[in-house]
């Protein structure tokens, strides 16, 4: 299924009241979700943020194929996208959730529209603000008589479950779970899910103290590489082990995410991606 997602938020003194507003469809213009989401004492791109990872676990459950998101807010479009780097600590924690929800989605794309182009979703956030709760419009699990998947808080420390990987499938995985430990030297020969990392942007020029980006990449089966600079590896760890976290079954599907290096003067950038052969099948 292919679905569009627009959403907005903000707050009411940046910061002061704050909510957001997800409005989420099919392409084909049936409508699944639109609901406002009070957020109690936020900043704006706090409830950018919050309105993203709100959305996304409201289509946890559905089976998508492709997902569409637009937000006016230029801040979050980019941040996702890597164009822009990170700086708030608070926004870095949204960033990484909305990044291991986004993981778990077979193919997706965020664009930044005009905010008259998402009056919906700015209508909906403001009705959560103006009655100081949750508004929910509509949902199509109400509709169909289902018991409703509304998307619980946003808030990463009330819900820091959403951090942890897609479950894994039941019975072989669960048998095998302790030779997939991270400390197990036989599941660093025999997990097929190792993950590359290429260098799409090099750092400049004396940046990098200890030079980690001299080669085009490297994979990573239950290490990272010898001499990695630490600002390097402290970005690219949460979306390494989230995506060697999924399912084997599902690894081939991950799509491939865009990390810049911390270092607020290196300027790096890598392109971490699930390793398959030409053919399709994992190695």
């Amino acid at each position: 299924m292919r679905i569009v997602i627009n959403v907005d938020g903000g707050s009411r003194g940046n910061p002061g009241p704050a909510a957001a507003g997800v409005v989420i469809a099919r392409d084909d213009g049936q409508l699944l979700h639109e609901a406002g989401y009070f957020l109690g004492h936020d900043t704006n791109n706090g409830a950018e943020y919050k309105a993203l990872i709100l959305a996304l676990r409201r289509v946890e459950s559905m089976s998508l194929s492709h997902v569409a998101i637009r937000s006016d807010s230029e801040l979050l479009v980019r941040q996702i996208t890597g164009d822009y780097r990170v700086k708030s600590p608070t926004l870095a924690k949204l960033y990484e959730q909305a990044q291991l929800l986004l993981l778990r989605i077979p193919r997706w794309q965020i664009q930044h529209v005009r905010r008259e182009e998402n009056r919906r979703a700015d209508w909906l956030a403001n009705q959560a603000l103006d009655h100081q709760r949750d508004v929910i419009i509509f949902d199509i699990d109400d509709e169909n008589g289902g018991a409703k998947s509304k998307s619980p808080p946003a808030d990463s420390d009330e819900k820091p479950a959403i951090l942890e990987p897609a479950p894994r499938a039941a019975a072989a995985d669960q048998q095998s779970e302790s030779t997939e430990s991270q400390h197990s030297s036989v599941a660093a020969t025999t997990d097929p899910r190792i993950v590359t990392v290429s260098v799409s942007r090099r750092p400049a020029d004396g940046a990098c103290p200890v030079n980690a980006c001299a080669g085009d990449g490297f994979a990573v089966d239950a290490a990272l590489p010898a001499g990695l600079c630490v600002y390097a590896a402290n970005a690219l760890l949460p979306t390494i082990l989230a995506m060697r976290g999924t399912p084997a079954g599902d690894f081939a599907n991950v799509p491939a995410m865009t990390i810049r290096c911390g270092n607020p003067n290196c300027g790096a950038q890598f392109t971490v991606a699930p390793a398959i052969h030409k053919n399709g099948k994992l190695k």
